[in-house]
């Protein structure tokens, strides 16, 4: 893996790609933050996607009944548990979380480390959740994708910038995230996606000035941001 570090004081990131020498960006902090968010997303989706544990399949007609999140094992650095999923026909499916890698001097591991952000669909057999990811920046480790589970398998996982929030939409065909930085005046920006094929729909960006949607804003983002605030 690729690594990457912030040099605080110069306002600097640095990172080792595939080529023999260091790369380095002068910029502000806000976007030397916004940079390391979708550099980590980019660099860890294949790497966090949690690991499924069950002994059979679902039925074809099983609805998701119940699910929880187990609390992490004292002591393990991981933020949370296990997730389990359990079906009207009994099947339960535990998804686990990747080993935790240590750092070194040449690489810096931003490890999965907990669940969070779990909703299900209308049709009661979708499923997604969020995955918690350790951040250079901040003391506590953030949402950084969207992963959409369906009859006991992964479809897709989502991944831009540290996910605010995020919902499925009636006919459990499509979900909408709000994505941005960790701190700073950004409103967010909207993606609407497939979550069958995995594609962006369509996508729109908030307003600065106004510090939320313009009034044209489709539909499906305004329900987002009504959730985003509580609404």
């Amino acid at each position: 893996m690729a690594m990457l570090r912030q040099l605080s004081l110069a306002k600097t990131i640095c990172y080792l790609g595939r080529s023999v020498s260091d790369r380095c960006i002068l910029m502000n902090s806000s976007r030397a933050n916004a940079l390391i968010l979708l550099l980590a997303a980019f660099w860890l989706t294949p790497s966090i996607s949690s690991q499924t544990t069950q002994a059979t399949q679902p039925s074809a007609s099983a609805t998701i009944n119940k699910y929880f999140i187990e609390k992490a094992e004292p002591g393990s650095d991981y933020d949370t548990g296990p997730l389990h999923i359990i079906y009207s026909d009994g099947t339960e499916i535990i998804q686990t979380l990747p080993p935790l890698k240590k750092s070194t001097e040449k690489e810096t591991a931003f490890n999965a480390v907990g669940f969070s952000q779990i909703q299900v669909a209308d049709d009661e057999k979708t499923l997604g959740w969020t995955v918690l990811v350790e951040n250079c920046c901040t003391s506590y480790p953030i949402p950084l994708s969207v992963v959409v589970f369906r009859s006991g398998r992964i479809l897709h996982s989502f991944a831009d910038r540290m996910v605010w929030d995020w919902m499925f939409l009636p006919g459990s065909k499509q979900m909408a995230v709000v994505w941005g930085t960790t701190h700073g005046p950004e409103v967010g920006h909207y993606g609407l996606y497939d979550i069958f094929t995995g594609d962006i729909v369509s996508e729109v960006w908030g307003d600065e000035d106004k510090q939320a949607l313009k009034d044209d804003a489709p539909d499906w983002a305004k329900r987002l941001q009504e959730k985003l605030h509580g609404h």
